[in-house]
Formats: C-alpha cells, sequence, structure tokens
C-alpha cells in the first residue's frame, strides 16, 4: 500500500488534524472568523495555482490544499463544539415549547429523553437541545420522535465531574450538542402535537418499532428479545447489564452492535433478489439507488450509529462500483467513508464506537490475507475456521490498544469466544431477517421463532461459559495515551515488515517496543513514589482516600467494599489509574493504624500532616485553659453545627474541606468565614475535574 496511490490521504490527513486542534483548542469568535477567511483564501489559491505548470508551484498547491482542509476542519468542528449558546435564555426561564428529539428510556426513577427547545415562556425562538428527565407515567414512556411538548422546568447546565477520572457526561453530551438538564414532574409537562424535524428519522423509528412488534408477536420475549433488538435493530436499552457485561468480558460485544456483518447480510439478500436487473445499464442504476435506499434506511432504523453509518457509507461505494463495473478498493472505501462521515460530524473522531469500528477494519484489511496465508486448509470447513480465525486476530490488533484505554481489561479467550459465537451470531441475523417477511403466517413463524430463541440461548450459555472460565479477563490495565500511540507504532511498522523486509524497519519496530516496555517501568516508579489525600465527592456521603507509596487506605461511611456502585462509578477509575488499592474502613472507626496513617478517634496523621474530621453531632470545648491544638486540614462531615469561630479558637485549622455529606447552608457559612479569614476552603462538589 502507497499512499501517493491514494489521494484522498492528503485531504483526509490534514483535515483529521484541524478537528483535533479545534476539538482541544478553545479559540474565541474573532479567531474563527479568521479561520473562515484562511480557509476561503486557501481554496482561492488552491483554484488560482491549477492553471500553472511549474513543479514548484504544484509543490506549494499541495501545501495549500492541506492548510485549507486543515483550516476547514477547525471551522467545521468549533462550530459544532463550540456553538455561540443562549445562556440568558436558557437559565432565566421555566417555560418552553420543545420536541422530542428521540424515544424515552425508561429508567429506574425518570424517563430520559432529549428534547430541542423551540421557544421560550415570551414566544421568542430559542435554538438548543436539552436532555429531560421525565417523573415516571404512561404517557412519558408512550412519547415518539417529533412530539410536541409544553415543559415547565428550570434548566440547569450539564456540570463536570467532581471526582478525578470519573466520567465526564458533561463532555460526552456536549459531543451531541446537549448543554442543559431539568427533571420534569408528572403535571408539569403537556403533548400538544407532532412535527418532526427530520421525517425520515421518524419513519425510521416507527418501523423499528414495528418490527419490535412482530418480534414479539412470534413468541420472542426476555434477554432472547432484548439481544435480538440490540443485535437486529440497534437498540440495547432493555438489555440486562450482567448479560452485557459477559460479552464484553468474552471479547464479543461487538456482536451486539450493528456493524459491517449486519449490513453486509442485508446488502447480500437485496443484492441476490435483485440479480437479474444486472443485465441492463439502467436496470442496474436503479437497482443501485434502491440497494443504497434499503442500506441506509436499515442504518437510519439501528440509529445511524457509528459502525452502521461506516459499513453503509462502504456498502454504497462498493454498490456504486458493481453498476459502474469496476473493481472497488477497500482502502478508498474505507478512507472516503471516513471522510464524509467527519465532513458531516467531525466529533464523530472522538467517539469510542466510531474509532473501534475503524480500527477493526483496518486490522483487518492489513492483517488477514497474511495471518490467512500461513496456513492453508484442504477442507472447507476447516478453511472457514481458519478464516474466522484469522480475521478475529487481525481485528484485535487493530483495536487492542485503545479498548485496553477506554475499557481497561483484554478478553483472554476471544479467539474461542469468535469462533463459536460469530457463526451463531450469523445465523441469528439471517434467521431474524427471514422471519419478518413471513411473519403473517403463523405456523412457519412459531416454529422459526423457536429456532431463533434457541439459537439466542446457545449464544448466551457459550458466552456465560467463557465469562466463567479461569482468568478468561484480564482487568484493571491501564494504557497512557503514549502507550497506546506507542503500541499502534510497533503494529504499524509490524504490518510494514509483513509486506516488505527492511532493516531500518525493524531496528525501529525495536525501538518503539522497547520505549513501550520501558514506559511501564517509568509509570510503576511514579507509582511507588505517590503520595495523595483524596477527599472524594460523594452525594450525601464522605469517602476520604489515603495513599502513600503503593498503600492506600479509604474511610466512607456509605461504602463498604470495592465492588459498591458508589465506588466503581466515582472512585474506580481514578483507583485504578493510580494504583490505588486497599481496605475500604468505617469513618467511624475510633482507631485504625497502618505504617503510614494513623487515626484516633476523629484525628487522622498522614505524611506529617494532621487531619480532623469535624461532624454535626460534635461541640469542640475549651479544656481547662490547655492549649489548643493545631491542625493543618478541617474535613466538615454532615453539616458541623458548631459555629466556625468557636471551632477556630480551639482548635485552629490552616485549610478546610467540605465534602457532599453537607448541604448548601453550611457550605456556605464556612466558605465566608473562610473567605474572611483568608483560609483556603474547598467544596468537592466544586472541583471542575
Amino acid at each position: 500500500m502507497k499512499i501517493e496511490n491514494y489521494p484522498i490521504v492528503k485531504v483526509l490527513l490534514p483535515y483529521v488534524i484541524g478537528i483535533v486542534v479545534a476539538y482541544y483548542g478553545d479559540f474565541p469568535d474573532e479567531v474563527c472568523r479568521g479561520f473562515g477567511v484562511a480557509t476561503a483564501t486557501a481554496f482561492l489559491l488552491v483554484c488560482a495555482l491549477t492553471f500553472v505548470k511549474s513543479y514548484r508551484w504544484r509543490v506549494v498547491q499541495t501545501v495549500m490544499m492541506a492548510v485549507a482542509f486543515a483550516m476547514t476542519g477547525v471551522s467545521l468542528t468549533n462550530r459544532k463544539f463550540h456553538p455561540l449558546i443562549e445562556e440568558k435564555s436558557f437559565e432565566g426561564n421555566s417555560e418552553w415549547v420543545m420536541r422530542v428529539a428521540s424515544e424515552p428510556t425508561p429508567r429506574e426513577k425518570s424517563v430520559k429523553v432529549e428534547a430541542e427547545v423551540l421557544q421560550d415562556a415570551g414566544n421568542h425562538p430559542v435554538k438548543g437541545k436539552v436532555l429531560l428527565y421525565l417523573q415516571p407515567s404512561a404517557g412519558a414512556e408512550a412519547l415518539q420522535y417529533g412530539d410536541l411538548l409544553f415543559v415547565h422546568t428550570r434548566l440547569s447546565r450539564i456540570l463536570p465531574p467532581c471526582n478525578p477520572d470519573a466520567f465526564d457526561n458533561q463532555l460526552y453530551m456536549r459531543r451531541r450538542g446537549i448543554y442543559y438538564t431539568g427533571f420534569v414532574r408528572e403535571k408539569a409537562w403537556e403533548r400538544f402535537g407532532s412535527a418532526p424535524a427530520n421525517p425520515l428519522k421518524s419513519v425510521a423509528q416507527k418501523a423499528r418499532n414495528r418490527l419490535t412488534d412482530i418480534y414479539i408477536n412470534a413468541g420472542m420475549s426476555g434477554d432472547e428479545l432484548d439481544i435480538l433488538k440490540a443485535i437486529l435493530l440497534g437498540d440495547d436499552d432493555t438489555l440486562d447489564p450482567e448479560l452485557k457485561a459477559s460479552y464484553t468480558s468474552a471479547g464479543v460485544s461487538h456482536i451486539l452492535c450493528v456493524s459491517g456483518m449486519h449490513v453486509g447480510v442485508i446488502f447480500m439478500i437485496i443484492n441476490f433478489l435483485l440479480k437479474p436487473m444486472d443485465f441492463f445499464r439502467t436496470s442496474r442504476i436503479i437497482k443501485t439507488f434502491f440497494v443504497m435506499l434499503v442500506i441506509w434506511l436499515y442504518a437510519h432504523i439501528t440509529g445511524l450509529a457509528p459502525s452502521v453509518t461506516r459499513s453503509a457509507t462502504m456498502f454504497a461505494f462498493v454498490a456504486v462500483g458493481q453498476s459502474l463495473r469496476r473493481h472497488t478498493n477497500v482502502f478508498h472505501s474505507l478512507f472516503a467513508s471516513m471522510f464524509i462521515l467527519l465532513a458531516i460530524n467531525p466529533l464523530l473522531l472522538f467517539e469510542v464506537g466510531f474509532q473501534l469500528s475503524y480500527l477493526a477494519v483496518s486490522g483487518i484489511v492489513l492483517f488477514q490475507p497474511k495471518l490467512s496465508a500461513l496456513y492453508s486448509c484442504r477442507t472447507r470447513v476447516g478453511k472457514y475456521f481458519w478464516e474466522l480465525l484469522t480475521v478475529s486476530i487481525a481485528a484485535q490488533l487493530g483495536t487492542s490498544p485503545i479498548s485496553i484505554y477506554y475499557f481497561a481489561q483484554f478478553p483472554n479467550y476471544f479467539m474461542l469466544s469468535n469462533l463459536s459465537v460469530i457463526a451463531l451470531s450469523f445465523l441469528v441475523i439471517v434467521t431474524g431477517v427471514a422471519l419478518l417477511p413471513i411473519s403473517f403466517i403463523p405456523f412457519i413463524t412459531k416454529y422459526l421463532s423457536l429456532i431463533l430463541t434457541w439459537e439466542i440461548r446457545i449464544m448466551n450459555r457459550i458466552i456465560v461459559f467463557i465469562e466463567r472460565l479461569p482468568h478468561a479477563v484480564t482487568r484493571n490495565m491501564d494504557y497512557h495515551i503514549v502507550q497506546v500511540i506507542l503500541l499502534y507504532g510497533v503494529i504499524g511498522f509490524i504490518c510494514l515488515l509483513l509486506y516488505r523486509w527492511s532493516r531500518k524497519v525493524f531496528w525501529t519496530t525495536g525501538v518503539l517496543f522497547t520505549l513501550f516496555v520501558f514506559s511501564f517501568a517509568v509509570k510503576k516508579e511514579i507509582w511507588n513514589r505517590e503520595t495523595e489525600f483524596m477527599p472524594y465527592h460523594i452525594r450525601k456521603g464522605s469517602a476520604l482516600s489515603f495513599h502513600c507509596r503503593g498503600q492506600t487506605v479509604l474511610f466512607s461511611d456509605s461504602i463498604r467494599s470495592e465492588r459498591d456502585k458508589l465506588y466503581q462509578y466515582n472512585i474506580r477509575t481514578h483507583a485504578r489509574k493510580h494504583r490505588q488499592g486497599g481496605p475500604v474502613v468505617p469513618i467511624d472507626t475510633a482507631a485504625f493504624d497502618t505504617p503510614f496513617l494513623c487515626k484516633r478517634g476523629n484525628f487522622v496523621r498522614f505524611c506529617d500532616k494532621t487531619y480532623y474530621l469535624l461532624t454535626h453531632k460534635q461541640r469542640i470545648m475549651p479544656d481547662g485553659g490547655r492549649k489548643t491544638v493545631a491542625v493543618d486540614c478541617l474535613l466538615l462531615r454532615q453539616n458541623p453545627r458548631q459555629p466556625p469561630e468557636e471551632v477556630m479558637e480551639v482548635l485552629p485549622f490552616r485549610e478546610v474541606v467540605a465534602d457532599g455529606s453537607n448541604t448548601p447552608f453550611y457550605i456556605d457559612r464556612w466558605r465566608f468565614f473562610c473567605e474572611e479569614k483568608g483560609i483556603p476552603f474547598t467544596y468537592t462538589g466544586d472541583r471542575k475535574l
């Protein structure tokens, strides 16, 4: 593969660089306008230099084209990621006219709905998407895309995480254009009509609901129905979390996402049924449009996930190539589809599904032919399973580094699970698609749905069996982004060696691999020297972590072990990234000793600093004229009622930290006192990490 044979890379690479620059750089409006002017100027120069035949000016033209597409990436991304939000309109009103932008998702205590704001209480137009949590009701769950609502609620900005390394919901929603959220009570909203912004999306969602009803009427239910909806329709909202975790642990979570295999089956069926239209040019063109229409309708039905949009775009290129009787180069299709999707939405580049989809296909295209050539099977069955195995290994080579970076685990039996489950999943897809056109024939539908149910049950049992095997998953793996880049560098140069031997490439591979291994030694040395006190923000609770040179103690009143949901959501990622793990001790424990920490009552001695835990039950009184005991940090828990002045008189402190167990009244009370005295004050809920 030579880059010069793929001219689209010359514009795709600078365009991606521009997207990354705009994503991580917050540019003022004046600078953004400058980018727009620079983009237009660069494109004009490129057009002007087209008529110049000099080689030197051709080089200048190439450079200017790269600059133009880089600036285009910056401009488009900045418009998507840094839009002008009417903050006064959102934060100064409580009555809105909204349009439902997604189907409702039932939760334990609410129904989640994305909505587009159209007007405020004064009938002034307002633009922007918000995330609503409706009080559970039959009406809330029955909402559909395009429904118009009159809503009474106060909207607030989605806040960044308060705990280090926690999931950044603000950033995730920001990539989707959502900045505000609000809770709506049952009687605080009313539906008064329907006006879908995108009729195709409305039709697709109604089609998805209709297909779901067909499977339900055919006798599908329980986990089998949820798995089928995830595999065929891209709807995993009702999927059991434990079952979903089992698929992830077995290394086949991609089966639950609509991807190339699903679109390929649809393409294969439609292409086979319309085979007679290949004999004439006009009929071939009609067939191409029909195939593309069906593929993209299916993509809309499944929710336009990054993996399915990538597959739909690539198969569209294949359909056009077949119509023109031309061979379609997979690299051209891969790069062109990426460019088209990023031109529509540049922020797709930072979606995990988008990255995994393209990396998996790249791994398969680059490594699978070489791996397949290592062994030749004589039988068709043996050749099929060997091809399946090499595809699985190639896909893992493409996705493992970034997958470990995001999910911190690696499925050790991925080859076993892929060999056994992918064939079954293919049967599930074919059977599920075949059930739809014959759903009006009860006798056949009954037995076909029974076959489909047992196919999914067998697949689930295989997954659970593999997950329960010893050492099925290597957990708590932590890769820094630099390590991910180094590992992809190693994989990339190994690929070059497979296609063409070079001593320079070989030594470069060795150097990169050495740096990759050496980086773990550096990280371990950093971990062994780290000392940290971390008060985590737990709503209505306390969690204080003391870490010193590889040893950690967590004091908490709401977390009992590392398996608790509060620990998993708020603390686990930070603890994993810094190799912090140890006992979880009740915070009211009277005495606790380790080589680096000593707790006596409410006093904690850690790394030459003294901490005091002040709660609402305590009242510190002067003790017969004795000398006061100074503490380095005062930790406020559960609304201490004693005035700060009295505490300061008896227990002088240099710093104050209030956690999530305190209410706003007591937080403000201590904040004002500390500001007057010039004492550092930290409320864990105010940290923007």
